[in-house]
């Protein structure tokens, strides 16, 4: 009785384990493709292997704020197979995500995932450019050009290298010019004006400009205040701008203003730039002193006749009190 009792007993667990078996094979449900990570803002994509045919499966992924990703649907399971993709949301919070995919008839399963954080780097944009040319006495050519160049970090750009070619209509250099700027304010612009020559011709067609920023600091730079800015013609010839003229004030309650770095650009009545030049003021304004500025530099290549307006921008340096 007792080994029939044993063999019953076996027959059982074998008739148990070759369901089991059956119920694998018939049923199934795995995941063919998760990305390790996704960077915010950009595409995701999951894959699973599914059993039966036709399943409907549904996913869900829950991020690791909690908030779920919308917009996911229902998938029908073709081939053995179902898909889904999606865009992270750019303010996403970043760490593991849990994706859990569900098919009817062949269970639930889930994986994590990891949200990279995308990390923004600050950078300087070129808003607008352009420039003027200028034959000379003997056949060289003067070039004056303007920058606007804009700093979208929320820091302040310190040291920062402005590097631009001059570009011929068959994509070849005629020259290169580099200035350096000592910082830009954060989220401001800066006006970039200059003046090359060239020995012969000068048939350039567009400018290319390469920026690069050596450090970003907390928001600290200021600038004098500009009063009565304006264009003044060449006194020889007022077909030609000559200077930009006005005043620097310092209205700072307590810093001395040292000496400022002078940049001017051009526009025509469009907003076009035509150009522009630099200048330096180099006498020393306690609190609520100003002085007489005049920019020289670069601007006889602009005719007069076309010059609408300018943007001036300082970089300055301060000294405290008992300095």
């Amino acid at each position: 009785m007792a080994t029939a009792a044993r063999l019953t007993a076996v027959a059982v667990l074998a008739l148990a384990v070759f369901a089991s078996v059956a119920s694998a094979q018939s049923n199934g449900l795995g995941f063919t493709f998760v990305p390790k990570h996704v960077v915010q803002g950009e595409d995701a994509r999951v894959s699973v292997s599914v059993r039966p045919a036709g399943a409907r499966c549904t996913i869900g992924v829950r991020y690791q704020s909690g908030a779920a990703q919308p917009g996911l649907a229902t998938a029908v399971a073709s081939g053995g197979h179902a898909s889904w993709a999606w865009r992270v949301p750019a303010d996403v919070q970043a760490g593991p995500a849990r994706t859990t995919v569900h098919c009817a008839g062949a269970g639930t399963i889930t994986r994590m995932l990891v949200i990279v954080g995308r990390l923004v780097e600050p950078k300087i944009t070129v808003l607008k450019q352009g420039f003027s040319t200028r034959p000379q006495f003997g056949g060289s050519t003067r070039l004056s050009y303007g920058l606007i160049l804009h700093n979208a970090s929320a820091k302040d750009a310190m040291s920062v290298t402005v590097q631009t070619n001059f570009v011929m209509g068959d994509n070849n250099l005629l020259g290169t010019d580099t200035q350096r700027i000592d910082g830009i304010a954060a989220t401001g612009d800066y006006a970039l004006g200059q003046v090359i020559s060239f020995p012969g011709a000068a048939p350039i067609t567009r400018l290319e400009v390469v920026i690069k920023v050596d450090h970003y600091d907390a928001p600290s730079l200021h600038a004098p205040t500009l009063a009565n800015i304006h264009l003044v013609p060449q006194t020889y010839d007022p077909s030609w701008l000559g200077t930009i003229e006005g005043e620097i004030q310092n209205t700072d309650p307590v810093l001395t203003l040292q000496s400022a770095s002078l940049s001017a650009v051009v526009f025509d009545s469009a907003g076009n730039i035509l150009g522009g030049g630099s200048g330096y003021a180099f006498q020393s304004l306690p609190p609520g002193a100003r002085e007489f500025i005049q920019l020289s530099n670069g601007f006889d290549v602009i005719p007069m006749e076309k010059a609408a307006s300018l943007l001036l921008s300082v970089t300055s340096k301060w000294l405290q009190p008992g300095t």
